[in-house]
């Protein structure tokens, strides 16, 4: 009977999907009808098979004005539909829901979460729900057209919890360029021109700030870190060189993206930030993606 009512599903989804956005008026609005209509195809078609066919076949109806999506009760985002983390995010409802995960683990009321590269804040603003106004959020995003996202989109979700820090991270006060990675995958921004030229050519560069970490958390006057994400396109050993008092005194968790060939473009490598994190006790716990969970253990360091 299930089987049954899922196929007679099937098409009416399918028929929605190809005629809802154009009858819906304003870009907006299409966008919106849009994505629900393939998250309804995603949730309720049986077969893996298939399951991108919205998409497939309606290549002519691809929306792509931003919209405000409410990600959770705490959580409200302007999204871009040709951005590759907001499309995402409207499609799935998340995203890169292990990573959150691991870091949800070591987050309670009161904690001091800092996301470095928090890019539109989707990380961030999940963060500030968990940790309450009793809690700290610092938001690292150096690209000034990000910024101005993340901002909207603390204010529209109430996070008086966050903190934005508009600069890079870096091991030295420095001014450095950041090159804006192409509207397709905006989060791709990065010291490197060739990192952040992975989904086109880097139109843009802007000179930033650069600032050690230990810095900011000094100035921000938390008595606690607990997590500290750090995914930088490439530059999480210059954000890691420049934490070593967060790290020695306050022994956070770490998720820190570790893509070879990207630190390779900046001058590092995997083996070089595992090195340098076992040098301050720290050892990998586990992977999730392109992120590895490193826990303060000095013993298990030494080994």
């Amino acid at each position: 009977m299930k089987k049954r009512y899922l196929w007679l599903a099937a098409p009416i989804i399918l028929a929605a999907a190809m005629y809802t956005p154009r009858l819906v008026a304003g870009p907006e609005s299409r966008t919106q009808a849009y994505f629900a209509v393939q998250r309804a195809w995603l949730a309720h078609w049986p077969f893996d098979y298939g399951k991108n066919a919205p998409t497939v076949l309606l290549p002519a109806v691809l929306p792509g004005a931003p919209v405000w999506y409410q990600v959770e009760p705490q959580v409200r985002m302007r999204l871009d539909p040709d951005d590759y983390v907001s499309r995402t995010i409207l499609l799935n409802g998340d995203w890169e829901p292990a990573s959150w995960q691991a870091m949800r683990e070591h987050l309670a009321s009161g904690s001091t979460f800092v996301d470095v590269g928090a890019q539109i804040g989707y990380y961030s603003l999940k963060a500030a729900a968990v940790v309450g106004p009793r809690g700290r959020v610092i938001a690292v995003e150096p690209n000034p057209e990000t910024v101005t996202k993340l901002e909207g989109n603390i204010r529209a979700s109430g996070a008086k919890a966050i903190t934005v820090a508009p600069v890079a991270c870096s091991d030295s006060e420095s001014v450095l360029d950041l090159y804006a990675a192409p509207a397709a995958n905006t989060g791709e921004s990065s010291l490197s021109k060739t990192n952040a030229s992975q989904a086109g050519e880097a139109q843009r560069a802007y000179k930033v700030r650069a600032r050690p970490l230990d810095d900011i958390i000094r100035e921000s006057g938390v008595a606690r870190v607990d997590v500290i994400k750090v995914d930088v396109e490439g530059a999480e050993y210059l954000v890691l060189r420049g934490a070593r008092e967060t790290l020695a005194e306050f022994h956070p968790i770490l998720l820190v993206e570790l893509v070879d060939h990207q630190l390779r473009e900046m001058g590092t490598s995997v083996a070089q930030v595992e090195g340098f994190l076992r040098e301050q006790g720290y050892t990998g716990r586990h992977k999730v993606g392109d992120n590895v969970e490193f826990v303060f253990a000095p013993q298990v360091s030494q080994r």
